[in-house]
């Protein structure tokens, strides 16, 4: 089947049930790293996933030197999916429905991360809105917690941002024990597995994410700040994604 999908001989669909009855079997055979870029994300299309799989899948079988050919089948339909979204997404802003804000209104605080969704922002991009001050300190007073001065300007700017695979939102913060260690719960990063959560650690503030899918689940640090995170990490995860 490794071969057929790289091949472009498989159909998403045939795919997607492949991997679901041998899930156990590719990490076996691939390795825990390998399969979690094989493995199907919840939360994107069967195409993408696809795409995704045959890539992760002709590196594999290239590391083992195994000739194998690489067809741009999927990747034709998953940019046709990418557009026909883009096109929807823009016919809704024309008509007034958007409830985005645009990127350069956080151009002072996170540059790279507003140049980048300038370009392109690819995927589903959904930004709501920042919180006031009032908001954000209620907030603090209901987790019985006070953000980082990094944190709070995040809020400011962003009540929810969500692209492929990362889930912030200031409606659903909440308290949380990993590994005996206590932390604000962001959202989702599913850096590593489906459903990892994307965490900010209440006394030194710096932002990693719980890796739920190791054997045993492990706490894994992504930057020193909420800054940091924005302008290193999330834009390294846009880059990549648009560069698929």
């Amino acid at each position: 089947m490794f071969l057929e999908l790289s091949e472009g001989r498989l159909t998403p669909e045939e795919w997607m049930i492949w991997v679901s009855e041998h899930d156990k079997h590719i990490e076996a055979i691939c390795g825990r790293v390998n399969f979690l870029k094989i493995k199907p994300s919840k939360n994107s299309s069967d195409i993408r996933n696809a795409y995704h799989g045959q890539f992760a899948i002709y590196n594999w079988l290239k590391s083992k030197n195994i000739a194998v050919n690489f067809s741009d089948v999927y990747k034709k339909e998953y940019e046709k999916e990418i557009n026909e979204c883009s096109t929807s997404r823009n016919a809704i802003d024309k008509q007034g429905g958007a409830a985005n804000k645009k990127p350069n209104h956080f151009n002072d605080v996170y540059p790279k991360l507003s140049k980048l969704l300038a370009k392109s922002s690819g995927g589903n991009l959904k930004i709501d809105e920042g919180k006031s001050i009032a908001q954000i300190q209620n907030k603090e007073e209901a987790l019985s917690l006070k953000f980082s001065d990094e944190l709070k300007l995040f809020f400011t700017h962003f009540s929810r941002f969500e692209f492929e695979g990362i889930k912030i939102n200031f409606d659903h913060l909440e308290k949380g024990v990993f590994n005996e260690n206590d932390f604000l719960i962001l959202g989702e990063f599913w850096q590593y597995g489906d459903g990892d959560k994307l965490l900010c650690e209440i006394t030194k503030q710096y932002i990693a994410i719980f890796a739920h899918e190791y054997n045993p689940p492990k706490i894994i640090w992504q930057a020193q700040s909420m800054t940091e995170f924005v302008e290193k990490i999330l834009v390294q995860h846009i880059n990549e994604y648009n560069e698929e």
